[in-house]
């Protein structure tokens, strides 16, 4: 099958399934209003833990993204020069009192029960011989290896580098709607022009709900606003360490990302004063040394989350030729390079050897649930 296809959307996923769609030797059209990687694609966090913060129906799929990571970083650099910087590294996950120990220490039996990963209990005495510079509230967790960290940006821009490497393009401009000659897709409509397809694939991340009108059926996604800041101090490199309600980790160019923050602010990326200091006070909390840090960055960016917090994945009921693939909300990164291959194998084989029943369109998902309260009072 030779079949054109247009993409709505570069971002990570969008970028994933042109690469893949390519790599199958079809023809793909990348549609964007603004840039390659320009919303959350580009400004997400990057670490790639499969056993954290996973809803248990997208497991599989979050393993397999971190295989597919240190295969594709590989395979990208070779294709494009582009270097991802993924590597491996120890992920440490702190309690700071005995209630969050406990919490951590009930999901143990679970994460030892994974296969490929090494999940160990510490003290907090155990971990502060690890790593010297946690703050002496930290009363234990527990180090997970092997874990994984990709610069999000590069990531995006090699995987759609490379596919145009194979034959894709790439077109500026927002998609108005799409035109169906009966049940199946013939184009889209791109301001007062259309483009001709056999097929779409509407990767729009938070701005997904846009398409319920064009495909008849309720499509809910919101956009969950996190704020990250990037840090300078002069120390030796920290390894992923992440709290309740936050994380940190050394990137290769030697800034510390901080994150991150949850909001439902509609579509507005303005990083904030309150969520700056949030964040400075989480992250000083756990690392006492970093009140002497530089704030060098400060971003923020819109995830797309759905009700039931899993993905919406599949060919849409009635629209032949149509595959939505949204909803990953803070864990984009990690589950792109699967559903890329999920996408590629819809569009030209109608259907998957992935079990992703969990993911319908049509599914009953119900109310978005209330977000956790931060711990510092907000501005």
């Amino acid at each position: 099958m030779n079949a054109e296809v247009v993409i709505i959307g570069a971002g990570a996923v969008g970028c994933a399934s042109a690469y893949f769609l390519a790599r199958a030797g079809m023809k793909v059209t990348v549609l964007e209003r603004d840039s390659v990687a320009s919303h959350a694609s580009g400004m997400a966090f990057g670490a790639l833990n499969p056993l954290e913060g996973i809803p248990e129906p997208l497991a599989p799929i979050a393993q397999e993204g971190l295989r597919l990571h240190r295969e594709l970083a590989e395979t990208l650099r070779d294709e494009t020069g582009v270097d991802t910087e993924f590597q491996h590294h120890p992920a440490f996950t702190v309690a700071l009192g005995e209630q969050e120990e406990r919490r951590l220490r009930s999901r143990l039996p679970w994460l030892k029960a994974q296969p490929g990963f090494q999940v160990e209990w510490h003290s907090g005495k155990e971990l502060r011989a690890r790593e010297p510079r946690l703050t002496p509230r930290v009363v234990g967790g527990y180090v997970t290896e092997p874990v994984g960290l990709v610069d999000p940006y590069r990531y995006t821009l090699a995987l759609l580098q490379a596919a145009e490497r194979r034959g894709a393009t790439v077109r500026h401009g927002t998609a108005r709607g799409l035109r169906f000659n009966g049940e199946r897709v013939v184009g889209v409509a791109v301001g007062q022009e259309e483009v001709p397809c056999q097929a779409v694939v509407i990767a729009m991340g938070p701005w997904t709900g846009a398409a319920s009108e064009w495909l008849s059926m309720p499509l809910p996604v919101e956009p969950l606003k996190g704020e990250n800041l990037r840090l300078r101090v002069d120390a030796p490199p920290l390894p992923h360490i992440s709290w309740g309600q936050g994380g940190c980790v050394s990137r290769p160019d030697g800034l510390i990302t901080v994150g991150s923050t949850q909001e439902r602010a509609g579509f507005d990326e303005t990083p904030t004063a309150a969520g700056r200091n949030i964040m400075l006070e989480r992250v000083v909390e756990v690392l006492p040394y970093l009140a002497a840090a530089q704030l060098v960055r400060h971003t923020a960016c819109l995830r797309p989350v759905t009700p039931d917090g899993l993905l919406y994945l599949g060919l849409v009921p009635g629209k032949a030729g149509v595959v939505v693939a949204t909803g990953a909300g803070r864990k984009g990164i990690l589950y792109s390079p699967v559903v890329g291959q999920i996408v590629a194998e819809l569009v030209a084989e109608g259907h998957t050897s992935w079990d992703i029943s969990a993911f319908s369109l049509d599914r009953a998902v119900g109310e978005f649930p209330e977000l956790p309260r931060p711990a510092a009072a907000r501005e």
